[in-house]
C-alpha cells in the first residue's frame, strides 16, 4: 500500500513539474491589446433587465468566459443582470458567440513537433485567436450585431524559460475579453 501511494505521489509531482515546465517556456501576447490597469465598474443606474448568453469556449479557456460573466455582472450600469437564453420582452439580451481561430497548418505542425520534443524544437503562431460576435436584442427585437477579432502571438521553445517573465508584462485573455466587451458597449451605446 505504501509503495503504491509513493508511486502515485511521484506521478502527481512529475505531472505538475511537466505542466510547469511546458507553461514556463512559452510566450503569449495579444495583438493590439497592451497590458493596462483593470477596468473600473460603472455605477449601477439602469433598472432595465439585462440578460446575457455566454458561449462554451471551443478550446482551452484561459479566462475569457469568466471575464465576460464578470463584466456583465459587475462592470455594467445594469442593476439586474442574469445569465439566460430567453429574449426579454422588456430589456436587453446580449448573445455572445466565440469561435476559436486555429493556427495555420504549418504552425500547427511546428507546435505538435515542439510539444512532442518537450519544446526542444521551437514553434510559433501569429494567426490564432478568436472571432467574437455580440448579438444585441432590445425589447424583444434584434438591434445589432457587432464583430470583433482577437489575434494572438504564441511561441514556445525551451530557450524561452529565462524570459518567460515577459508573460507578466502582456495582457491576459481575461483582460482582452474585458476590454473587447467595453468596446462593444461603446459601439452599441446608441441602443442603451
Amino acid at each position: 500500500m505504501t509503495i503504491a501511494k509513493t508511486k502515485s505521489n511521484l506521478t502527481f509531482i512529475a505531472t505538475l513539474l511537466l505542466i510547469l515546465f511546458m507553461l514556463s517556456n512559452c510566450i503569449i501576447s495579444y495583438k493590439d491589446y497592451p497590458k493596462i490597469l483593470p477596468l473600473p465598474s460603472e455605477e449601477k443606474t439602469l433598472d432595465t433587465p439585462f440578460v446575457y448568453v455566454l458561449p462554451t469556449f471551443p478550446q482551452l479557456n484561459l479566462g475569457g468566459r469568466e471575464a465576460l460573466k464578470n463584466y456583465f455582472d459587475t462592470k455594467t450600469r445594469f442593476k439586474k443582470t442574469m445569465e439566460g437564453i430567453d429574449v426579454p420582452k422588456v430589456g436587453y439580451l446580449v448573445n455572445v458567440k466565440v469561435n476559436y481561430r486555429s493556427p495555420s497548418p504549418i504552425a500547427t505542425a511546428f507546435l505538435g513537433a515542439s510539444t512532442l520534443t518537450a519544446t526542444f524544437l521551437p514553434a510559433w503562431s501569429t494567426q490564432d485567436g478568436y472571432d467574437v460576435q455580440y448579438i444585441l436584442y432590445k425589447d424583444g427585437k434584434k438591434v445589432g450585431t457587432y464583430d470583433y477579432h482577437i489575434f494572438r502571438n504564441y511561441a514556445q521553445w525551451i530557450l524561452f524559460i529565462p524570459i518567460s517573465w515577459y508573460n507578466f508584462e502582456t495582457a491576459t485573455e481575461k483582460e482582452v475579453f474585458e476590454r473587447m466587451t467595453l468596446k462593444f458597449f461603446e459601439d452599441a451605446k446608441e441602443h442603451f
